[in-house]
């Protein structure tokens, strides 16, 4: 046997000697150095959390419609719910779909890429894998996955597994451009085999049921932070019968309600707020009026102010008049 090789085999068996059987595999040895890593977890000292006391939180709910923008211009929709499943839309034609956990793998994906080529994959989460919800200060989870993603010249499946260790290690307040929330940090590493390749940091409010700020650090060196901006459900995407509802409230609200005099409606779990503002007159003697329409679905709200002139066909937006309004 050459040297090199009876030297690096004896190595394999010295270490098999502590915590392994002896003569095993690389990729053997990094699952169980992997594996005795997790355990000695709970023999760490655990830092005082000196956040905000919360209680414990349930997985956050979504529905169609719901909307994420971010201050870097990541913006992020609910375009359909599928069984226990959420589509995201990320723009264009990128679509993934997740469970309500959004620190857990992307199930299933798909987009075109800047040469035209579709590209896609999906994954699942192994039987056994923990989980962090309901989120309480101090849990520690592993959890265990499978993806495969599919080369778009060939077709072929590339399968592998990864494995994570995800914490809530304190609480926090937080200041983001969206406001001012209670939170907890939720951590997750990712690791393929026994190397590191990613770990997200997400500050998670229950207040609103979604993260505020979130960091990405990757094995490559490059970091990501962004911070939430507004959210709430997006007008042009909530079902259709509710979008119905929020252009005929529109009408009676500009038709009949005086300045500050709010009209309400609601349509399943959507509650729906247009106020009047301001009206005035352009020199052609056309009424046109500024409205705030606030839309609130599952503790998250979104506003937008509009303006709108009166046609003979009722209220129409401003942007669709050819005369625009002047004071």
């Amino acid at each position: 046997m050459p040297k090199q090789v009876r030297h690096f085999g004896a190595l394999i068996c010295v270490l098999g000697l502590f915590s392994l059987p002896a003569c095993q595999t690389l990729d053997q040895i990094g699952t169980s150095l992997n594996e005795l890593n997790d355990g000695l977890g709970q023999y760490a000292d655990r830092p005082e959390n000196n956040g905000p006391t919360l209680p414990p939180a349930p997985l956050p709910e979504f529905g169609k419609g719901d909307a994420f923008v971010f201050d870097g211009g990541r913006a992020i929709y609910v375009e359909e719910i599928k069984d226990d499943r959420i589509v995201w839309n990320g723009g264009g034609d990128y679509l993934f779909e997740m469970t309500s956990d959004f620190t857990g793998p992307i199930l299933e994906w798909s987009y075109t890429d800047q040469e035209d080529r579709k590209r896609s994959g999906s994954a699942f989460v192994k039987d056994g894998s923990g989980t962090v919800w309901p989120l309480k200060y101090g849990t520690h989870v592993r959890i265990s996955t499978s993806s495969a993603n599919v080369d778009p010249d060939t077709g072929d499946v590339n399968e592998f597994d990864q494995w994570l260790t995800c914490q809530v290690p304190e609480t926090a307040t937080l200041t983001v451009p969206a406001g001012t929330f209670d939170t907890y940090v939720i951590e997750c590493s990712r690791y393929y085999k026994q190397w590191w390749m990613q770990t997200t940091k997400w500050w998670y409010a229950p207040e609103i049921g979604f993260y505020v700020k979130r960091d990405r650090s990757w094995n490559s060196g490059q970091d990501h932070s962004e911070e939430l901006l507004t959210f709430g459900p997006a007008p042009a995407k909530i079902p259709q019968a509710q979008q119905d509802l929020l252009a005929a409230t529109v009408q009676t609200a500009l038709e009949n309600n005086t300045s500050g005099d709010a009209e309400t409606a609601r349509l399943g779990s959507l509650d729906i707020a247009v106020t009047p503002l301001q009206t005035v007159q352009t020199d052609k003697g056309v009424w046109c009026r500024t409205y705030r329409q606030e839309l609130t679905a599952r503790n998250r709200t979104s506003q937008q102010v509009k303006s709108a002139c009166r046609t003979d066909d009722g209220w129409v937006l401003e942007d669709d008049v050819s005369e625009p309004a002047r004071q």
